[in-house]
């Protein structure tokens, strides 16, 4: 069959070999994909009567008992947010994502004693999609900083790789809703657009990482659609086509990776 007529990854041939790389280095370091897929329901996320800081520390509970890492001890902070635009009235085109992260980690040490440290933008609280995603994504950084080894590539490319650390952990439907936002605002004076973008991978690379991790559970990528985005949906049936076509076993395809030639 002539090759424009076979289903096409929306990545190239290079990005899917780092993928493959990246997760045989995860289920080496940490063991087997998550033992299921994480869904944007009341099972997985219960609602909180609680307002402010305290609903974001309920999400987060449920976010680490979801990648089982409910006795990981981690502080969660509120971080900076993004800057109110304040022009009086207007058609605006707004833009986030460069003023303030939507959340950090990092390690702090005092009186001989280390202790891990999330930080999320109360920006985008209202966005719970938005927030899990961001919350898996640190909760990524802390896993990793658990690592023996440098991930494929080096640690230069580790937030690419914590990105696919939280589609490890099950949350690849978030990880790719909230990679670009694109919706109509009406605030005060204020009517437009707004666009922001989140996460370090791309759309088309998460779906075809969401679908890599789902084979590698020996679960059907399938089981996402109702979930995703309309044009997401159609990314992840390229990519398991595709994937079909180019590694029918896709465990046996991430067992034959040699992270050798990944060295940093």
């Amino acid at each position: 069959m002539l090759s424009f007529f076979r289903p096409k990854l929306p990545i190239d041939a290079d990005e899917l070999e780092w993928q493959l790389a990246t997760f045989k280095w995860l289920q080496a370091e940490f063991g087997p994909v998550a033992k299921a897929l994480v869904l944007p329901t009341p099972h997985w996320f219960p609602p909180s009567q609680r307002q402010g800081h305290a609903r974001m520390e309920d999400l987060f509970a449920a976010v680490r008992k979801a990648a089982g890492m409910a006795d990981w001890p981690c502080e969660l902070r509120p971080g900076r947010s993004e800057r109110p635009v304040q022009v009086g009235f207007a058609l605006l085109l707004k833009h986030h994502g460069a003023a303030a992260p939507c959340g950090t980690f990092q390690v702090e040490e005092a009186d001989g004693t280390r202790r891990a440290v999330i930080t999320y933008n109360p920006s985008l609280a209202a966005d719970t999609g938005g927030m899990i995603a961001t919350l898996a994504h640190e909760l990524g950084h802390y896993l990793m900083s658990t690592a023996k080894s440098a991930p494929p590539g080096g640690w230069a490319l580790h937030e690419l790789h914590t990105d696919l650390a939280a589609v490890y952990l099950g949350f690849g439907i978030f990880l790719a809703n909230s990679a670009r936002n694109f919706a109509q605002f009406q605030s005060g004076g204020e009517m437009g657009w707004s666009s922001r973008r989140q996460g370090y991978l791309s759309e088309g690379a998460l779906v075809t990482g969401l679908a890599l991790a789902e084979r590698l559970a020996g679960r059907d990528p399938a089981a996402a659609e109702p979930y995703l985005k309309p044009y997401l949906v159609t990314d992840l049936r390229k990519a398991m086509r595709a994937l079909a076509r180019l590694h029918p076993d896709v465990a046996a395809g991430v067992e034959a990776v040699d992270l050798g030639d990944f060295a940093a």
